[in-house]
């Protein structure tokens, strides 16, 4: 059975309902800086780098001693490919970054009922969050 479009490739609602994709390497490495820019704002710490950002600080959950790291690429698809725990996962916009990364800064802010670090301190790597506090 054939797919049929909602609107055609091209079309002006088609274009419109979705964000395009950084169109160079240049475009995808200024929404990058833009990131930094809403990381720092938002308290949170940056290793900037050629093509990429790290915020050793923002875990991805209990456990995580990675970090946050952000990168793009000089081959199309330019995108903002945020990686976290394991997971990657490719953006559009700084904006759209910042979204993802949001719930995290949040939590973050919080002390862990789990293990007991305070706000802003890593969790125990074996960390058990208190079911009853999602």
């Amino acid at each position: 059975m054939p797919l049929a479009l909602t609107h055609p490739a091209g079309s002006a609602k088609q274009t419109t309902a979705v964000a395009a994709w950084p169109a160079t390497a240049a475009a995808a490495d200024a929404e990058l800086a833009r990131l930094a820019e809403l990381l720092a704002d938002a308290g949170v710490t940056t290793v900037p780098a050629a093509g990429a950002l790290t915020a050793p600080g923002l875990a991805a959950g209990p456990g995580d001693t990675t970090g946050i790291r952000v990168r793009t690429t000089s081959n199309p698809p330019h995108a903002l490919y945020l990686i976290a725990a394991g997971r990657l996962t490719p953006h559009t916009t700084a904006d759209s970054a910042f979204a993802h990364l949001r719930p995290l800064i949040e939590a973050a802010a919080r002390p862990c009922d789990g293990c007991g670090a305070e706000a802003g301190e890593p969790c125990n790597p074996f960390c058990l969050p208190d079911p009853t506090t999602d």
